[in-house]
């Protein structure tokens, strides 16, 4: 134990083999405010199929670390988990599982034996789950705070709380599914004596598996254990030895440090919120970067306990940290993020619709390296009224267009160097006393990035290939750059940057017209008819009158709700031309990136 404890060894401890039967038996667990979220997926869980359920003898399951929290004379008492909830927790679904299945057989069966029989295991299997005392009290075996895992682990016909799915519960429902398919193929084809024998063996195979149970004195004891452990699934994340370290150095009483765990729930809900792969980790570390000089994320952990020190003080204030910044960051990477409401006397950026663009269009680059940046733009905007709104918009505006260039359009590759820019300009504006400074830091930005610009000629022809061909066969890079929220985004900058339209626009309401008509183009997204020179913005209604009418058919339509009436286009109209030619759609393309390059996206 010495070996994974390196300098808490002069804990008492004391340890002792049990089996998950025994463990359930015996004691009731609680999964303390510090501890992490269920996060095991089919990797693990297959592995647990693979090496618990489908045992052929007692296997080893590894240790659980814990504190007796709770004593009772005459019944269990209440061990809480610092290290092994994510075993326990899976056994527990597991059997929850295998309770389920039980109660099926009941209601297949034609025969009251069988039914009793499939009854009766069911209830046994319960027992696992919930247990009673002398007086008929009734207890969970494991206690967790999502409440989908009393709802459907622990009880099975509870009713829902409706309660909003976090991380953690959307994993603890996908496991117990996961667990139900895996004992259905294991049913299959057997008769329902057969089923019930096979599922008895199942949950035999769980209730022998053997975890070496260590139990500590005290919750202090407990904290101290779990910044040195790792899970045998998941290494312990820095979110995880953040949140430990914030409710055990920011209070010292059960009710504040409870207070303490709700807020950092409230604010990884905050930041996990709607994304597909949501990382705490990577947030902890850009919202250091957006503040103080750059770390590696390896080491992050070390430089926030050196923050903190042992002062309380100091602990609550780097969680307020947290949570502002957190309320920029639920917004990045959010491809359909829309302006605020403007309040007055409030210094909201997300009320200012040129910042907003911006925001979504990084999200629609896929662009996560100025995430530093942007949130200390963002922060100094709304705490220092010495940085104007046009300071906000040039700012955010410099990021977009940089990234317009060098990720969307040229792909150019490590972002190292780019990143390093972004936490220098982070930290002067964290440090800008003056509306003086925050020019001056904007400016040394506007250079730095532009020194990082790919070639104009590499550019403009990266611009001249941009492409709209709904319907036709792409391979997956060709579908990045023709994905209709992109090519709106392109057709709508124009327009704004034009004046043509104010900012702030919701994308989805408006439509890309092909100025000759998708019918006359081939089978390959090199048709001039896809290309971007053929390309217009239209209201959605708009679009749908017009159809595939020709161009001097749809003139006048064009000219009341085109969002940019370029010179090209007016050539076209004052020609009367029924479509333009291959070789007029390719000079319009030209016009555009050259436009682009020294007006939309110039830095």
């Amino acid at each position: 134990m010495a070996d994974d404890t390196a300098g808490v060894d002069l804990i008492p401890i004391k340890s002792e083999t049990r089996t998950i039967q025994k463990c359930f038996q015996y004691c009731l667990y609680d999964v303390p405010n510090f501890q992490r979220e269920y996060s095991w997926t089919s990797d693990q869980l297959a592995d647990f199929w693979n090496d618990v359920v489908l045992a052929q003898g007692d296997f080893f399951f590894g240790s659980t670390v814990t504190w007796i929290s709770e004593r009772r004379e005459l019944f269990n008492d209440t061990y809480s988990i610092i290290d092994g909830q994510q075993r326990l927790t899976t056994s527990a679904i597991m059997l929850s599982a295998i309770r389920d299945s039980f109660q099926e057989l009941v209601s297949e069966s034609g025969k009251a034996a069988e039914a009793k029989a499939a009854d009766s295991q069911a209830t046994a299997t319960q027992r696992y789950l919930i247990t009673t005392d002398d007086d008929g009290n009734s207890y969970p075996v494991l206690r967790r705070s999502e409440p989908i895992f009393g709802e459907q682990i622990q009880h099975s016909n509870a009713l829902p709380s409706g309660v909003r799915l976090n991380k953690s519960a959307e994993n603890i429902r996908a496991a117990q599914q996961f667990f139900k398919h895996r004992v259905h193929e294991a049913l299959s084809g057997l008769s329902l004596g057969a089923k019930i024998e096979s599922l008895k063996s199942i949950r035999a195979n769980v209730l022998k598996a053997r975890v070496i149970q260590i139990e500590l004195t005290s919750e202090e004891d407990g904290f101290l254990i779990f910044e040195t452990l790792n899970t045998r699934g998941t290494d312990l994340r820095l979110a995880d030895l953040v949140k430990n370290l914030l409710i055990r150095g920011g209070a010292s009483n059960t009710q504040d440090r409870g207070t303490i765990s709700k807020r950092w729930a409230d604010l990884v809900h905050r930041i996990e919120d709607g994304r597909t792969n949501p990382d705490v980790d990577s947030f902890i570390w850009q919202s250091w970067n957006s503040r103080r000089d750059a770390v590696k994320q390896a080491e992050l952990f070390k430089e926030v306990k050196e923050l903190v020190k042992s002062d309380p003080s100091k602990h609550i204030a780097y969680l307020e940290e947290l949570e502002e910044d957190s309320q920029v960051y639920e917004w990045l990477e959010n491809e359909d993020v829309q302006p605020e409401r403007k309040v007055r006397g409030v210094r909201n950026p997300f009320a200012v619709p040129e910042f907003v663009d911006s925001m979504r269009a990084l999200a629609i680059f896929n662009v996560t390296v100025a995430n530093t940046t942007v949130i200390a733009i963002a922060r100094k905007f709304k705490t220092c009224s010495f940085m104007k709104e046009s300071q906000l918009i040039e700012s955010i505006k410099l990021v977009e267009n940089f990234h317009f260039q060098f990720s969307a359009l040229t792909n150019s590759g490590s972002t190292g160097g780019t990143r390093g820019r972004y936490n220098w300009f982070a930290v002067r504006l964290e440090a800008a006393n003056s509306t003086t400074d925050v020019g001056s830091a904007i400016a040394e930005l506007r250079s730095r990035l532009r020194d990082s610009l790919p070639t104009k000629d590499r550019t403009e022809s990266a611009f001249m290939e941009l492409f709209y061909a709904p319907g036709l066969k792409l391979n997956q890079k060709q579908k990045v750059r023709a994905r209709k929220l992109f090519i709106a985004y392109v057709l709508m900058a124009f327009a704004n940057a034009k004046k043509r339209i104010p900012a702030g626009q919701n994308l989805a309401s408006w439509s890309i017209e092909h100025i000759k008509p998708q019918a006359l183009g081939s089978g390959t997204y090199k048709d001039s008819v896809y290309s971007i020179g053929n390309l217009t913005l239209l209201t959605s209604s708009l679009n749908n009158q017009l159809g595939d009418s020709s161009l001097a058919a749809k003139i006048d339509e064009l000219r009341k709700g085109n969002a940019y009436f370029d010179p090209a286009l007016e050539s076209w109209a004052q020609s009367g031309l029924d479509s333009p030619s291959d070789s007029q759609i390719r000079e319009r393309s030209a016009m555009l990136a050259e436009v682009a390059l020294n007006e939309v996206w110039a830095l």
